[in-house]
């Protein structure tokens, strides 16, 4: 256990010095927090959204997709997982520390969305802040998973960036986060339905967790990881 620690604190100083992952996670995310923010509270411009639930969503979809596998494809490139073979580590503290550090920057974003927006923009608090970060949390475990598990499938991170928007733009555009799901066509309605930001823009509904969204992500979250750690177990066998 001391030595999982140990890693995940490397992990998390080698990403505050990686310009590409400050990017993904921090970045790109709080600037377009403040761009869309300001235009959904320009006066006359009305949201159905909820500002902080939207803006989190995006912050997290980023991160999962697009930062997270991009430190998994690294460590796989630069023989870490190797490392843990010939170390004896089991495969799976990879992408298990690598979710728990991205889970870190993703709290770090949303904790300054939630503080912030109501400040900054009048978003209205949530109902209950603990519910709120039990949200994130939810929520960011299933992209997470997903993330994990294209990195799994990736080798090269020249292709990385290509495969990761397969699932980020899907996000944006069809979960809701930028505009009501209900002026999509049918069919890509049902197909936002497997993603885990879609589930997101419904599992609080007037202050309560709903059911059905968070047995869904708890799916995603458990099916995703599961696949992936046996992916990384045969990676490194054949390594």
């Amino acid at each position: 256990m001391k030595a999982f620690a140990t890693s995940l604190v490397i992990q998390f100083r080698g990403d505050l010095r990686n310009k590409g992952i400050l990017m993904v996670y921090y970045f790109v995310p709080i600037i377009f927090y403040l761009v869309m923010s300001s235009i959904f509270s320009l006066p006359g411009f009305e949201s159905e959204q909820n500002l902080i639930m939207a803006m989190t969503v995006f912050a997290i979809s980023m991160s999962a997709f697009l930062g997270l596998p991009q430190s998994l494809v690294q460590a796989r490139e630069s023989g870490v997982l190797n490392a843990y073979r010939v170390a004896g580590i089991p495969s799976w503290s990879l992408p298990l520390s690598t979710i728990v550090i991205s889970f870190v920057h993703i709290l770090i974003v949303a904790l300054i969305i939630l503080i912030s927006a109501p400040y900054l923009f009048q978003a209205a608090w949530p109902d209950s802040i603990p519910l709120h970060l039990f949200f994130v949390a939810v929520v960011a475990l299933a992209s997470e998973s997903l993330g994990t598990l294209l990195a799994s499938f990736v080798r090269k991170q020249a292709s990385l960036a290509l495969v990761g928007q397969f699932l980020f733009l899907p996000t944006i555009l069809l979960s809701g986060i930028m505009f009501p799901r209900n002026l999509l066509p049918k069919p890509f309605q049902y197909l936002g339905e497997v993603l885990p930001a879609t589930q997101a823009m419904k599992l609080i509904s007037n202050g309560n967790f709903q059911l059905t969204p968070l047995l869904i992500l708890i799916a995603i979250t458990v099916s995703a990881f599961a696949v992936s750690v046996i992916r990384f177990r045969r990676i490194s066998l054949r390594a």
